[in-house]
């Protein structure tokens, strides 16, 4: 765990020197520069941790040996197995597969910091707390769907439609799971009333009670290998502790986000919040659907700066240091609840130098 709390703990501490200290882009731009490269390394030098490890690396050695035409039996999520067929091509091991798609990975995310965050030392903190570097080291494929996911984002903001879906599709040909978020282009930016709000809050219990049944009626519908879910332990559930990290999200974001004062801004952080709330409570049912509720919890590195850089007014300014110290303090809680639970099967860290002596091959 020590390696964990030594790469946090000191992008922590350069990203305060380099970006918070004296706000220079050039300082921003180099103190997220070294983060990509940092955790980049970090996530692509790893051995059998993350729990879909090993099935990636047989994909990958597979898709490797065979031809361009072998591809054409992947009908769903085809662009995955293309960019391992072009790794395979040139030769690369499966670690060096996994290093260029961490560099894409990292690169996407600390672009968005670059460009949305008020607080990039912040957000980087955060990214690696609440547990998207620990995805990246686990759910390979979605991960990527994430990243464009977030490309897709800036549209989403903006109401640009187009460059949204496309961006969307691209993401959901390597995990479909994606396609299923594509309604977020209207939900995110669409402000509640208290009317709107309150029947939100009432679907939700009415699907939550009804989830099986509903499920039974469009199996049929569902893909082949969405049905192999229902049979397998991804189908049973989680303990409601598990709901309590994104209640406490919830919580905070509705308690703390008055203060933003770009109002489209401010719907947005919330809606995710709650989004993120209401389907994380179904893993309560099944907890395979927690695989969608990452995208809305995206935003959290960019909305919590967005919450602390608000009480920098002058009306608010006493507040200012307890703001920032408790959620540097509540990031800190989502770590060790998230290594205590052993998530994603990533903690401690195992890299390729310990495998001969630490873990014995297949």
């Amino acid at each position: 765990m020590t390696i964990y709390y030594f790469i946090i703990l000191g992008l922590l501490g350069l990203g305060y020197v380099l970006t918070e200290k004296r706000k220079e882009r050039n300082k921003t731009f180099c103190y997220l520069s070294i983060s990509c490269f940092v955790l980049t390394f970090f996530a692509s030098f790893r051995y059998a941790i993350g729990f879909d490890y090993f099935s990636y690396q047989d994909i990958y050695e597979k898709i490797k040996e065979g031809t361009f035409g072998d591809i054409l039996s992947y009908k769903q999520e085809p662009l995955f197995f293309i960019v391992c067929r072009l790794f395979g091509k040139m030769g690369c091991s499966f670690s060096v597969f996994l290093f260029g798609v961490n560099l894409f990975l990292f690169f996407v995310a600390m672009r968005f910091i670059y460009q949305e965050s008020k607080m990039p030392w912040i957000s980087v903190y955060l990214y690696s707390t609440l547990q998207f570097l620990a995805y990246n080291m686990n759910l390979v494929r979605q991960s990527i769907a994430v990243a464009f996911f977030i490309l897709a984002y800036p549209y989403l903001k903006n109401r640009r439609v187009v460059p949204f879906t496309v961006f969307i599709v691209l993401g959901g040909l390597f995990h479909n799971s994606l396609f299923f978020l594509s309604p977020f282009y209207y939900l995110l930016p669409k402000k509640h009333t208290k009317k709107s709000f309150l029947w939100t809050i009432v679907l939700t219990i009415s699907v939550y009670f009804l989830c099986d049944p509903i499920i039974q009626i469009i199996e049929p519908f569902l893909p082949g290998r969405y049905k192999e879910y229902l049979l397998s332990y991804f189908w049973s559930p989680n303990s409601f502790v598990y709901v309590l990290p994104p209640l406490g999200y919830f919580i905070c974001i509705y308690s703390f986000c008055k203060q933003i004062k770009d109002t489209n801004l401010k719907t947005i952080y919330f809606n995710s919040a709650f989004y993120y709330f209401i389907i994380s409570l179904f893993i309560t049912k099944h907890f395979i659907l927690e695989r969608f509720s990452i995208y809305p919890f995206t935003l959290s590195f960019i909305a919590i700066p967005e919450i602390i850089v608000s009480y920098q007014k002058k009306k608010y300014k006493k507040r200012y240091p307890q703001i920032l110290i408790l959620f540097l303090i509540l990031g800190g809680i989502y770590f060790f609840f998230a290594a205590a639970k052993g998530y994603h099967h990533v903690y401690p860290y195992i890299s390729l130098l310990q495998r001969s002596h630490s873990i014995p091959n297949r």
